[in-house]
């Protein structure tokens, strides 16, 4: 048995920061990061303008699916998680979002632990940040209070990227790159109709913003980039490992098993495999319902009924109008292999191309909506509940422009907005298959199973369509290629059971532990 002080589980976001934290503060200490996936350093990988294709590279992505949705007429939902060094951050769409103060805030009180404040997180996030000031071009949409964002953290966070990284050297991006005349046009228009605000991460998300990014000099920042480009010497990275569970001495755990042998932790062993692989590691170790492991003839070390419960998700569904031919927006989609491989030597080349649309800015929007606040599904939750949803900074849904689209080909133009919003208030959950290890877990996120989930749906939905329909947002559209067949309640839930897809956002599937609760785990 090898031996180690510290092993950490898992190389996402979590487990890098906590890995290299340790290793810097503990020098003595020998800290131990595993992952089940591979290196992920392949810069070609990381090309900002490919971020939306990242997840469809082979070893990138655990290639997870639901269980059939009832409410989504029976689709088995994709169910991407990242895999390898950098975890999700290897594969989503670098959007930089941190969140209204309103979630940190109420998480704070139902954990009794001020730490989670946003007064205290915020300070969290200045430390680990590289805030880079906005191009000229963005000023007038954007205005970062200097002691809001970090400066010298790990995270190279931009609102844009302004360099692009070549084979041979950094290439100054021009205006017309990476901020079109048409997107000011689009941003004064949209503020028409919703509050503008000129920095989504300060607390207060609501209203209409300039998308932050978390990219710098033409490529995606991962946890793995951020943390592990130099590494001390105590911290030992193993990748292509993957544990298969846990090893106890008694109740306390005291190691892993990786792939038929022991490793052990002399001191703790850090579990942070995300949302999915977390509870479904604790489960093939014996950690969770007592009933449900005995199925499976699973030896229970501790009955804790909550280890793979309370699964949280949002749905979105993509709205997509086909603008007229002056139009600024978008015109390509890359459909195949080949075709994002003939992208690639386009924009290495001359920096045009079907990528060079995905260097341009996006909109995003956090949005209150009276008709949901005041609708009887809403009325019907309970009081805490209700509270917290109406928290200044708390918004009903989301909204994210710009998107590429396989709703229109070129050379037609189009507009995809993506709508976001909660989809399983009735809360999923992580089960175990079997107890091979090797074997994907069952993960049901109950899309649309709570009456509130559906109302929430449908208006953000309804409002969305009647926010693109506005005279000045519709002025360059042409016709609608992607929505609804209606705004009736019925024909907005019919394209949600045939179009909706998981957003990825998995905050939970286990409840947190404090003194008060003892089906969780800490």
């Amino acid at each position: 048995m090898t031996d180690y002080d510290y092993i950490v589980v898992g190389a996402g976001p979590a487990g890098c920061a906590l890995a290299k934290r340790l290793a810097e503060y503990l020098p003595r200490q020998n800290i131990l990061l595993l992952d089940a996936g591979g290196p992920n350093e392949d810069k070609a990988h990381q090309t900002f303008g490919e971020r939306h294709w990242t997840l469809t590279i082979p070893g990138y992505n655990w290639g997870y699916k639901t269980v059939s949705q009832p409410e989504l007429g029976g689709r088995e939902i994709d169910y991407s998680r990242g895999k390898g060094l950098g975890g999700s951050t290897a594969i989503n769409f670098c959007v930089y979002t941190r969140g209204p103060s309103a979630d940190y805030d109420h998480w704070s009180t139902l954990v009794e632990d001020p730490t989670w404040a946003w007064e205290n997180v915020e300070e969290r996030f200045d430390r680990v940040e590289n805030f880079h000031d906005p191009i000229s071009e963005a000023s007038g949409y954007v205005a970062v209070a200097k002691h809001s964002h970090g400066k010298r953290g790990y995270g190279d966070i931009r609102i844009l990227p302004i360099t692009i990284l070549t084979p041979h050297r950094l290439v100054d991006v021009g205006v017309t790159e990476v901020w079109d005349p048409g997107f000011n046009e689009f941003m004064k228009n949209a503020y028409h109709y919703h509050p503008k605000n000129n920095n989504h991460n300060s607390g207060n998300p609501i209203g209409i913003s300039v998308c932050q990014l978390s990219a710098c000099d033409g490529h995606r920042v991962t946890a793995s980039g951020a943390y592990l480009a130099s590494t001390p010497s105590n911290l030992t990275i193993m990748t292509n490992e993957t544990v298969t569970k846990l090893v106890f001495k008694g109740k306390s755990v005291s190691g892993v098993e990786v792939n038929g042998r022991a490793l052990r932790a002399q001191k703790e062993v850090i579990l942070s495999a995300g949302a999915v692989d977390s509870a479904k590691l604790l489960l093939l170790s014996g950690i969770g319902s007592s009933q449900n492991l005995s199925v499976l003839d699973i030896p229970v070390v501790q009955d804790l009924p909550g280890v793979g419960k309370n699964l949280q998700d949002r749905l979105f569904l993509e709205l997509v109008t086909v603008q007229n031919p002056e139009s600024h927006h978008r015109t390509s989609y890359i459909d195949s292999p080949s075709a994002l491989e003939q992208a690639r030597k386009e924009w290495t080349k001359n920096k045009s191309g079907p990528l060079s649309d995905y260097y341009l800015p996006q909109m995003i929007a956090y949005l209150k909506s009276d008709k949901i606040a005041s609708s009887q599904e809403f009325e019907d939750l309970d009081a805490r509940t209700r509270r917290f949803m109406l928290a200044g900074t708390k918004p009903f849904y989301e909204i994210v422009s710009q998107n590429p689209s396989p709703s229109v080909k070129a050379p037609e133009k189009y507009l995809s907005t993506a709508v976001a919003f909660p989809g399983n208030h009735g809360s999923g959950s992580v089960r175990l298959a079997s107890s091979n290890a090797n074997d994907p877990p069952i993960i049901d996120p109950k899309f649309l199973s709570h009456p509130f989930d559906k109302r929430v749906a449908i208006e953000s939905v309804r409002e969305t369509l009647s926010f693109l329909k506005q005279p000045l947002m519709a002025k360059g559209s042409l016709r609608f290629a992607a929505t609804p067949d209606g705004d009736s309640d019925e024909e907005i839930l019919v394209r949600h059971i045939d179009s909706s897809s998981s957003a990825c956002n998995l905050p939970a599937s286990s409840r947190i532990a404090y003194h008060a609760a003892n089906a969780g785990y800490m």
